[in-house]
């Protein structure tokens, strides 16, 4: 099996070489944890180190909002990287005839089955899946679900889900999709000591990967993110 790397400074070494390629994997975590950043370095050092070719699809931010989010992270050569990035904008004047009569879930599905299709894209992410809920009303949201990620399956590219993690919740996700999902990263802010507040990062679940388990200090440097072991609390 290919695996694909995160290009975290010492996070593939505990994923047992990277992430297997096609997975769908969730990235959880609460807010302000930097998951959009995390995904998106992923995809960005990819596409600089690999030549992969990246969809990032925001049901939240702007373009204009994510870009200059990525600009503040040292991504300077983005417009010149195959990493294309697109808002809930531009995907509604692409159907606008469906938003009505159907629900987002069947026009993601669409506009992805036929951006991939024509555009051959290694890595899909999607920008968060509450977000989408609240574009959508799921009638059985355990069945929709269930389809939705087996059609991420199949669609070929490895697929990143960010989940948004209410502060005090302790569920990672919404509607189960941690059962559904191929993989689960959790970040999370943890306080250690009585001034210093550590991000930490954790590989809950990776199907194929004989991974480590436990918690590691996530930092970010001018050569990117970075993951070290936890000395104390």
């Amino acid at each position: 099996m290919r695996k694909m790397k995160t290009h975290i400074d010492g996070f593939d070494e505990i994923l047992d070489g990277g992430i297997p390629e096609g997975h769908v994997v969730l990235i959880c975590g609460t807010p302000g944890t930097m998951k959009t950043s995390v995904t998106y370095s992923i995809m960005y050092e990819n596409a600089k180190r690999e030549g992969y070719k990246g969809l990032y699809i925001s049901l939240e931010e702007s373009y204009e909002g994510l870009k200059g989010a990525m600009l503040d992270l040292k991504m300077s050569d983005i417009d010149k990287l195959p990493v294309f990035m697109i808002d809930v904008g531009k995907i509604r004047k692409a159907h606008p005839e469906q938003e009505v009569s159907k629900g987002w879930l069947k026009i993601l599905e669409k506009y992805l089955k036929k951006r991939v299709e024509d555009d051959d894209f290694d890595i899909v992410v999607i920008d968060s899946l509450a977000a989408l809920y609240s574009l959508t009303e799921l009638s059985n949201p355990r069945a929709d679900l269930f389809h939705f990620i087996r059609f991420l399956k199949e669609l070929g590219p490895t697929v990143f889900l960010i989940s948004e993690i209410s502060h005090g919740s302790t569920k990672l996700v919404a509607n189960d999709e941690d059962f559904l999902a191929d993989g689960i990263i959790h970040l999370m802010m943890h306080e250690a000591g009585d001034s210093d507040i550590q991000l930490r990062i954790n590989c809950i679940k990776m199907r194929r990967t004989k991974h480590q388990r436990g918690w590691f200090r996530l930092m970010h440097g001018d050569s990117g993110f970075m993951v070290t072991p936890i000395i104390s609390d």
